[in-house]
């Protein structure tokens, strides 16, 4: 009877213990690390990927390489009517599976970005191997330029791009998806471009990555770049100015530089005459950096109009900004976000004639700007 039962239990474990059928060995992988999306004609869109390449980083001993160049790691793309189609027309020349578990980094092309890319973030989702933590990145052109570059200071161009993302404006698939779908709030992505190395006439050119203002959407389109005074009103805005050093003009031509420390928004919202009616204000604290000219900001006359220019260039900033995107329809700080949150009664009168109550809106900005601690302002030597 026992023999009888140890029969039975052996057969039933040679039918369920049947061991790993469907192991890929890591040989067998291709690990995508970073991927660029672009459009290339009516309903064809090319998706590009960088692959790292084990061997050759062990022997490389600097950065970059591209599809041809023997570096460290390997571009290529497929082209389809979708991102689907275009994964299987390049996975039809590799003879390693792609997998995308380890990708950090998305990059979306001007056209496509213009033409709108939700569809092509659905897919990054839908994909069990993808991460919402993958940084999302706008370029001007095409991505696929981009996944070539050659920077020096990381063998992958993937690297560097995360490691400049993580530090400045980290959005992720998560941010753009969430802020997609938010009443009254438009999104924003970094742009990442490439530029030769400014190193005077040397031959040890490369093509660096830099991470250079950001792209203003409505929903999942782009709708404008931001200039450089944009780009700082971004900054005030979404409070993400701290740790970075900050220039502003003082009197005709002189500059100061400072470290911002710390940027806080306070909001205040009224009802006034049946619109909208806002007041922000910014406060900054900061530390000075370089005193160009010299000024003796331990004098109140002289401090207090250094801080008067200070508070009248962000105020510039983050009003060109606002102005801009009222302009193409677009609440980049997300104003009906604020009403939806805290004055929902009003945000369900609003909504369906948002963008033009938006432009209608009073909008004041205040700052409250400091500058904690000053340096040396030069020491004069004399005969």
């Amino acid at each position: 009877m026992v023999t009888r039962k140890m029969i039975c239990l052996l057969c039933i474990c040679v039918l369920l213990l049947t061991g790993c059928w469907d192991r890929v060995e890591v040989n067998d992988l291709a690990f995508v690390v970073s991927t660029g999306f672009d459009k290339v004609g009516d309903n064809q869109f090319r998706v590009s990927v960088q692959v790292p390449l084990p061997g050759a980083m062990s022997e490389s001993s600097g950065g970059g390489g591209g599809t041809g160049g023997g570096g460290p790691y390997y571009v290529d793309s497929g082209i389809g009517r979708n991102v689907r189609e275009s994964n299987d027309d390049l996975q039809e020349r590799m003879s390693r599976e792609l997998y995308f578990a380890h990708r950090r980094i998305i990059i979306f092309g001007e056209e496509l970005a213009r033409f709108g890319f939700k569809k092509s973030l659905d897919v990054v989702l839908e994909q069990p191997q993808s991460r919402l933590s993958a940084y999302v990145l706008l370029t001007k052109g095409e991505a696929i330029n981009v996944l070539n570059a050659t920077p020096h200071l990381e063998m992958l161009p993937a690297e560097a791009m995360r490691e400049m993302a993580k530090s400045g404006f980290g959005i992720t698939v998560k941010d753009v998806l969430m802020d997609i779908s938010r009443p009254g709030k438009d999104t924003f992505i970094p742009i990442v471009e490439t530029t030769e190395t400014q190193n005077a006439n040397s031959k040890d050119k490369k093509q660096e990555v830099k991470m250079s203002g950001f792209g203003i959407l409505k929903k999942d389109e782009l709708k404008f770049f931001t200039t450089k005074e944009e780009a700082w009103g971004l900054r005030w805005l979404l409070e993400k100015a701290n740790g970075n050093n900050y220039t502003f003009v003082v009197g005709e031509k002189e500059e100061l530089n400072v470290n911002i420390i710390k940027s806080k928004v306070k909001t205040n919202y009224k009802s006034n005459g049946g619109k909208p009616s806002f007041t922000l204000t910014i406060k900054v604290e900061s530390n000075m950096m370089q005193n160009e000219p010299n000024l003796k900001l331990a004098e109140q006359e002289v401090y207090s109009s250094a801080i008067k220019d200070m508070k009248k260039q962000i105020k510039s900033e983050v009003l060109s900004l606002i102005n801009h995107g009222r302009e193409e329809g677009i609440d980049i700080f997300g104003f009906g976000w604020y009403l939806y949150l805290h004055h929902n009664d009003e945000w369900e009168k609003w909504k369906d004639d948002w963008e033009k109550i938006l432009k209608d809106a009073d909008i004041e900005i205040k700052v409250d700007a400091e500058i904690k601690r000053t340096i040396n302002s030069g020491i004069n030597i004399k005969e």
